[in-house]
Order: structure tokens, then sequence, then C-alpha cells
């Protein structure tokens, strides 16, 4: 993020995307989703805690979570248009994350890859005053 995370408070990113023309066979297959969300932490440096998946029906979608201690990976899978989503979120400015959404679009043999970042940090150069009032949305 330029530099700018020796200043940070709390320092994220968030790596996020589509993978378009990916194997049908693979986007329904929880057991390899698992695999891919466990090695990508890997790649990222980002530890595991807990894993979960939930499928749309036999040949539906697959959606993906690893937890990490750093935050979260996720695939959300359309097999039927050969389609997924990526997010990886992670705390820290020990942890790569794109490394981590490269690897799962690899994994996902994705023949295009549309790919957005996002600086998730909190930086001490960032004030905040009881009066600031975000937007809350119910």
């Amino acid at each position: 993020m330029g530099g700018r995370e020796k200043n940070a408070l709390v320092y994220g990113v968030h790596v996020y995307g589509n993978l378009y023309g990916c194997s049908k066979e693979l986007l329904k297959d929880e057991v390899y989703l698992l695999k891919v969300v466990k090695e990508a932490a890997d790649v990222a440096g980002a530890l595991v805690v807990s894993t979960f998946y939930y499928k749309f029906g036999v040949n539906g979608g697959i959606s993906v979570v690893a937890i990490v201690a750093e935050s979260h990976i996720s695939i959300h899978t359309w097999p039927e248009h050969e389609y997924a989503t990526v997010d990886v979120y992670t705390c820290g400015s020990h942890t790569n994350p794109m490394a981590a959404f490269e690897y799962i679009a690899k994994s996902l043999n994705a023949k295009k890859v549309e790919v957005f970042m996002s600086d998730r940090s909190y930086y001490t150069d960032i004030k905040v005053s009881s009066e600031d009032k975000g937007e809350n949305v119910s």
C-alpha cells in the first residue's frame, strides 16, 4: 500500500474479484475447494482457524470459507456459468492476500480474471471525533 502500513494502527488489505471460464467440475467439488482455500491461506502466510462450506443442491454452486487468524478467504461458485467470486481479506503486513487470490484463480483454471484491491487499514493520521458519524445500514 505504498509504505503507509508503517503508520497503520490496523493494517488490512482486501483482494477480491471474479473468475470466468473456470472448470465446472472443480467448481462443484467441495473437497477440492476446501483444499484450495487452505493452500491459499498458506500461500498468503495466514493461519487457518476454521473452514466450512455450503453446497446449493447436488449440481449447484458451493460457498467455501476459511476463517484465518488474520480475517477470511472465501470462494463462491456457479458451475453452470463456469464462474466464481473470490475474497481474500487479511490483516497484518506479514500476509500476502494477492498471492492467495492468484493461487485460487490458477487452481480453478480461470480463463479470465478480474481483480480488485481495497485498503482496509486504519491509519494514525486519520482523525475521528465523537461527532463523526458513519452511515448506519441496517
